[in-house]
């Protein structure tokens, strides 16, 4: 595997774990519920 290659799974696997994995602690919601202000949504 290339460095390239590890660069986009890494990327793949945190998009995947922050936004579409449940979490039992956030009673079954993703991390990215817990963020108040996401990056490019400042308003």
């Amino acid at each position: 595997m290339t460095d390239a290659e590890r660069t986009n799974a890494l990327q793949d696997f945190l998009h995947n774990y922050n936004y579409h994995r449940c979490h039992t602690e956030l009673e079954g919601r993703p991390p990215i519920t817990r963020v108040n202000n996401p990056a490019g949504q400042y308003t």
